[in-house]
């Protein structure tokens, strides 16, 4: 009801038929109606009927006549009672033939209306339906040349067999030409990009030639397979397609487009393009299977409408349930092109350990825990959001600040001198550099010691560690031997003793 209210209020904008005075129904003209199909396939056309009579009720008988011969026809509908003012639908669908014969139909519909059992109108309209290429022939091999074989294989069996013989030898000529042209290739240029392109193209051409091969041999045996098994077999044969061109599209973004844009990278100075290749490769994969999926599953003729809806959803589901994981992938992709540390840094966390990294990935960041002497993997997310202290990439020398404490009746200046001299006697403090010049000061007087603080830079930030054992164990010997005193926390305890 629903459509035949929409046709009813569009009808006097669609193109019709010029309807005379004494017509009794309209045709509107809803489809194509010139189609291409191959051999053995359908084609279906569809005209809409609509009652000029307010009163009566209309019978239209519809018929159909070609100008071509082994084409077969079929009506949805041959009679049709149409309401007053009513519409209705007629639907021909036309089959091309196998046989040699006619590559052009004309087919011709004929409504003849009825008012009472009284002819009032007869009406023709007309649609063309073309073969795609050359026509199958169940006599002829490849449908071109007669079949050589003698009995029992003179027939449309042993056609099969020689189409299937002669695809596999152009199939092997291909294989043949192909190497051929690598090799030629090989010869004339220094370059590895045509042979790996020629490595890649070999094996799917070969397939895609043979399997095709093998569909269109299939014509030959129309006769033994009904129309439902033969596209089924088309259906299986534009997958197999599908697979092997997006197979196709997978080993030349990998092995040339990446592959060469990682060497390109390697050769630049910019940092840019050597983080974007990483992920580009990762989302062009992740695409590249997606488009194959959604192709793939068009040629099986399947309505995606319901795979969209729910995508939709599905959509909505993985965003609330995986927002971590996604949160995750974005952090990485950040990490990657900001570049807050790279791949051997060593960092430290906000908890204070030093780690040095090892993996950066998409989801998390593998780091060699010092403390502990393992591996550990952080949520990108995380080392995002917190606070990380860079060691390694930082522009300046590396450098101390330590601190050291003596008693109150200590000599500063004898304490200045002792610590420059153990300064100037450590091979890892810079000292011949005056912009870097270590520094020695009387910080503080604290509340049980003397506190003198010392800066130095470093020759390689690396030698951290180093630097501040040399100091502590030499400053220590060096107070020892010169009876300066190094305070430590104290109690004095009073004892009182009361009378009993």
């Amino acid at each position: 009801m629903t459509v035949a209210l929409l046709i009813t209020l569009i009808a006097p904008l669609l193109p019709a038929t010029d309807a005379a005075d004494s017509d009794s129904v309209q045709i509107l003209y809803i489809d194509d109606y010139s189609k291409s199909v191959r051999a053995g396939e359908n084609a279906t056309y569809n005209w809409t009927i609509r009652s000029l009579n307010p009163a009566l009720q209309l019978t239209v008988n519809v018929s159909t006549d070609a100008s071509a011969e082994q084409w077969s026809y079929t009506l949805a509908t041959p009679s049709i009672i149409l309401e007053p003012s009513g519409l209705a639908s007629v639907q021909a669908t036309v089959t091309a033939p196998f046989e040699r014969g006619d590559r052009y139909d004309n087919l011709t519909v004929y409504l003849y209306v009825y008012e009472d059992s009284h002819l009032v109108q007869v009406s023709a309209v007309n649609a063309d339906t073309a073969i795609l290429g050359a026509l199958a022939s169940a006599e002829k091999v490849l449908g071109y040349f007669e079949n050589p074989l003698p009995s029992p294989l003179d027939n449309e069996w042993g056609v099969f067999l020689l189409d299937i013989v002669i695809w596999l030898v152009i199939a092997a000529g291909i294989a043949f030409l192909l190497d051929g042209i690598g090799r030629v290739l090989a010869r004339a240029t220094a370059s590895m990009l045509e042979k790996i392109i020629m490595g890649i193209l070999r094996t799917p051409v070969l397939i895609l030639v043979f399997i095709y091969g093998i569909v269109h041999s299939l014509d030959a045996l129309h006769m033994h397979i009904s129309e439902s098994i033969r596209d089924s077999v088309y259906s299986i044969y534009s997958v197999i397609v599908v697979i092997i061109i997006f197979y196709l599209a997978y080993k030349i973004f990998k092995n040339v487009l990446v592959y060469y844009g990682k060497v390109i990278a390697k050769r630049t100075a910019s940092k840019v393009d050597d983080i974007l290749i990483p992920v580009v490769e990762k989302v062009g994969i992740v695409v590249i299977g997606f488009a194959a999926l959604i192709y793939a599953l068009a040629a099986l003729k399947v309505d995606l409408t319901a795979f969209v809806l729910g995508g939709t959803f599905i959509s909505l589901v993985i965003a609330f349930a995986a927002q971590e994981t996604i949160s995750n992938f974005f952090s990485g992709i950040f990490i990657l092109l900001d570049r807050p540390f790279k791949e051997g840094d060593i960092i430290i966390l906000s908890d204070g350990d030093w780690c040095e990294v090892r993996k950066i990935g998409l989801r998390t960041t593998k780091l060699f825990r010092y403390s502990e002497a393992s591996i550990i993997a952080i949520p990108n997310n995380k080392l995002v959001n917190e606070k990380i202290a860079n060691f390694s990439s930082a522009p300046d020398k590396g450098r101390i600040m330590m601190t050291f404490g003596v008693s109150y009746d200590s000599d500063i200046q004898k304490v200045k001198e002792i610590i420059r001299e153990v300064i100037n006697s450590c091979p890892y403090i810079i000292k011949d550099n005056p912009d870097l010049t270590p520094i020695v000061r009387f910080e503080e007087m604290a509340n049980s010691s003397l506190n003198f603080f010392i800066l130095a830079w470093l020759n390689d930030r690396a030698d951290r560690f180093n630097t501040k054992d040399f100091l502590n164990s030499n400053i220590f010997r060096r107070f020892n031997e010169e009876n300066i005193e190094i305070p430590f926390p104290q109690s004095v305890v009073h004892l009182r003793k009361e009378d009993s």
